[in-house]
C-alpha cells in the first residue's frame, strides 16, 4: 500500500508543476493580448511555435532513453546520466555555436521588413540560449525523477515559473508605471522600449 501511495503521491507532485505551467501562460495570455498589438503578439506565438518544434528535436527522445538504459544498467547509474547529459549537451551546444553565427540570415528571414531585422537578430538570440538551457536540463530533471526526489523537482519547476511571470509582469506593468508616474529611480528604466516583446523572451 505504501508503494502505491508513494506512487501517487510522486505523481501529484510532477503533475502539479506541469499544471500549473500550463495554467500560467493560459492566464498570461489575455495579460499579452491585451498589452501588446497584434503585430506585436504574432512575433510572439510564431516564435514559440518555432521553438516549440526545435525543443523536440534538440531532446531527441533523450529522456526516454535515459529511463531504458537506466534500468537496464542498473549498477551504472551515474555513468548512464553521464553519456545521456554530453549527448544532449554537444548537440545543444552545437546548436547554439550555429544558432549565434547564423543569426543574421536566420532574423532576415523572420524578418517581414528590413527595419525589424535587427529585433529579430535578438529574439533569435534569446531563443537559442532558452532552447539550449531547456535542453541540456532534460536529464537533470530526468534525474531526479529517477532518484525519487519530487521536492526538488517540484521546487526547480516553480522556481522558474515564479522567475518567469514575475519578470513578466515587472516588464509589462511595473517598469511603465514606474516610467509614467515618474516615481523614485524612473530615470534608471531609460533603456525601457514599450511594445518590445523581446521583454518576455528574456522573462
Amino acid at each position: 500500500m505504501s508503494v502505491y501511495k508513494k506512487f501517487l503521491g510522486q505523481t501529484a507532485i510532477y503533475g502539479l508543476s506541469t499544471v500549473f505551467s500550463r495554467l500560467f501562460n493560459f492566464i498570461l495570455t489575455p495579460i499579452y493580448t491585451s498589452v501588446y498589438q497584434k503585430g506585436v503578439y504574432g512575433i510572439f506565438t510564431n516564435m514559440y511555435a518555432n521553438a516549440s518544434l526545435i525543443n523536440a528535436v534538440l531532446a531527441f527522445g533523450m529522456e526516454s532513453t535515459y529511463f531504458r538504459y537506466l534500468n537496464k544498467f542498473e549498477d551504472k547509474k551515474q555513468e548512464v546520466y553521464n553519456n545521456s547529459f554530453l549527448a544532449i549537451a554537444f548537440i545543444s551546444t552545437l546548436f547554439l555555436i550555429t544558432g549565434l553565427v547564423f543569426s543574421t540570415p536566420i532574423a532576415s528571414y523572420l524578418a517581414t521588413n528590413a527595419s525589424e531585422i535587427a529585433d529579430y537578430k535578438q529574439y533569435v538570440s534569446f531563443f537559442l540560449w532558452i532552447l539550449f538551457i531547456d535542453a541540456i536540463c532534460v536529464i537533470p530533471f530526468a534525474k531526479l525523477r529517477a532518484d525519487g526526489r519530487p521536492f526538488k523537482y517540484s521546487v526547480a519547476k516553480f522556481l522558474n515559473i515564479g522567475c518567469f511571470v514575475g519578470f513578466n509582469l515587472i516588464f509589462i506593468y511595473v517598469i511603465p508605471a514606474i516610467i509614467k508616474n515618474d516615481w523614485m529611480g524612473a530615470s534608471l528604466f531609460s533603456w525601457y522600449r514599450h511594445q518590445w516583446i523581446g521583454y518576455v523572451f528574456v522573462s
